[in-house]
């Protein structure tokens, strides 16, 4: 990589390294705490709210870094009108998640869910604006602020649910699920006050153009993520039912989503501590070097090139070690087969994660949507035709969430084959 671009990744790196390191150890206490009953609550919640908060949130960083990051671009006419564009988008989907909550729960077929669904409401508006903010830092070549900012939401959620779930340990499961909610909320607060102090906006009037380029630029984005959040969701509903028809109690169908989404999933998308950081830097680098063929092959080449032995030693320590980090960090024993064979996972999300960014800085993010839609069916269908059956269960999920990376990473690769032949 050009050694601005190291810099920049090693910021956000370092950042992503706390933040996901203090995440990593929310994750330990809260599945102490609560139990994995009450994680799979949480989960389940989590996968509806998404929904609402995947178009504020999704599309908004990357477009915002790449029109902020082009040559002349007039700064803070381009942050007036993400902020416009995000109110607006928090403005319909926020009315939509409280119409919609009642619903989602019974979907989920756990009422248990709702507290947690409703306390996420007010995070649409607060996240997008979090994400217009970090997009247009981003695009000036600013990695600190946001890694500050994003540091400090973490310290603010991490002290904020624990106080609230040691005050709380004898409420009801529905209650301790929607702490660590309502302490992201907190946490959402200080981080939006922080970027607002770090930019102060001149008097003006957004501009309807730039607000109805960035829209363009971060549909694509926004449709292809809320696919995959459709899938969280459908994941969700789906295969809890197939647990039990398996032969599983709801119970304990609940504690393996848990088991599977609060346990496992953190440690197979480790490599995102420096992959993500990697992503946020490759979109507005691969757009300022559009024009210089030569330097953007090798750009992206370097990039993915990192990104797979990233991967690849992320997928053969936890392939390897499964055992003694089941059961040092969560003393469950069951893990250890979860984590064994989702491992090739690590690697899939690591280089998926690199090419996200580079599809976004080339601005071909269309020509991705009908991998993600494929992939998400596959999954899918690969899902509830295994994990009934009493001798695959969970296993049956892990097997769908590998063919459908699969096929997502090699989608991506022809789309970024294609992009480079073309420029």
């Amino acid at each position: 990589m050009p050694q601005t671009l190291k810099k920049q990744a090693l910021t956000l790196t370092i950042a992503n390294g706390f933040t996901r390191g203090l995440g990593f150890l929310f994750r330990l206490m809260t599945a102490r705490l609560m139990g994995a009953e009450a994680i799979g609550v949480m989960e389940l919640s989590a996968s509806a709210a998404m929904l609402a908060l995947t178009p504020a949130t999704a599309g908004l960083p990357t477009a915002m870094s790449r029109v902020t990051a082009r040559p002349n671009a007039d700064q803070h006419a381009v942050l007036r009108a993400g902020l416009s564009l995000n109110r607006r988008i928090a403005l319909v989907m926020m009315p939509l998640l409280l119409l919609l909550a009642p619903g989602m729960a019974w979907l989920l077929s756990d009422f248990r869910t709702l507290p947690a669904i409703l306390i996420s409401i007010p995070a649409v508006f607060l996240l997008g604006c979090c994400a217009v903010y970090s997009g247009w830092f981003y695009g000036r070549g600013d990695m600190l602020t946001p890694a500050q900012c994003e540091c400090s939401e973490q310290v603010v959620r991490f002290v904020g649910s624990l106080v609230l779930l040691l005050i709380f340990t004898r409420s009801p499961l529905s209650v301790r699920a929607a702490l660590p909610g309502f302490a992201g909320i907190l946490a959402g607060i200080c981080v939006w006050m922080m970027f607002r102090r770090r930019a102060p906006l001149p008097p003006g009037v957004p501009s309807a153009d730039l607000r109805r380029e960035l829209l363009a630029l971060s549909a694509p984005t926004a449709v292809s993520r809320l696919c995959q959040t459709c899938l969280r969701m459908l994941t969700a509903v789906l295969l809890p039912l197939c647990l039990r028809q398996s032969g599983l109690t709801a119970s304990a169908a609940t504690a393996q989503f848990g088991l599977l989404n609060g346990m496992a999933m953190p440690l197979i998308m480790a490599p995102g501590i420096i992959t993500s950081a990697m992503c946020m830097v490759a979109a507005p680098a691969v757009s300022r070097q559009e024009s210089n063929r030569v330097r953007l092959k090798r750009t992206m080449r370097q990039l993915l090139l990192l990104a797979g032995l990233i991967g690849c030693l992320s997928s053969c320590v936890l392939f390897l070690f499964a055992q003694p980090i089941s059961m040092l960090l969560y003393g469950e024993p069951a893990l250890t087969g979860v984590l064994m064979a989702l491992s090739p996972l690590s690697m899939l999300f690591a280089i998926q994660q690199v090419q996200f960014g580079l599809v976004t800085g080339l601005g071909v993010q269309r020509r991705t949507m009908p991998g993600t839609i494929v992939s998400s069916v596959l999954t899918l269908v690969v899902m509830s035709a295994l994990c009934p059956m009493p001798s695959v269960r969970i296993f049956g999920a892990l097997l769908a969430m590998l063919a459908g990376s699969l096929v997502r990473v090699i989608w991506n690769a022809a789309v970024l084959q294609s992009a480079k032949r073309a420029a």
